[in-house]
């Protein structure tokens, strides 16, 4: 794997990858820690807290919004009530008054989805 590295992950890890190295790397785990820790967005979640609170589904199909909101809230650590609750509030105007018209008390985001 060390040999497909390019670039400027090449030049992070040539001084520990040769085996007489004063501490090469014991195993590829080792390395891919030592590039994550690098390279890892250390504001990936800021980010997506703020992406969450700005996201609306506006003209987009509701698939669409859904896909995204669930790919932005699986980074975040909410529990099903508060998303649910934040769902509702993101929907498009067309969604929201189906649901107030609906009397139906969803317990699961997968049922709320389902019904939208």
């Amino acid at each position: 794997m060390i040999f497909r590295l390019e670039d400027d992950a090449d030049q992070q890890i040539y001084a520990k990858h040769h085996v007489d190295a004063f501490s090469f790397y014991q195993s590829l785990s080792e390395l891919l820690k030592h590039l994550k820790e690098i390279y890892e967005d250390q504001n990936l979640i800021q980010k997506c807290r703020c992406k969450y609170v700005a996201l609306k589904q506006l003209n987009k199909s509701f698939s669409s919004f859904y896909s995204e909101f669930t790919r932005i809230f699986s980074f975040l650590n909410y529990n099903n009530i508060i998303l649910m609750n934040n769902i509702q509030n993101k929907i498009n105007n067309h969604l929201q008054n189906a649901l107030s018209v609906c009397l139906i008390e969803f317990n699961s985001l997968d049922k709320l989805k389902i019904f939208l």
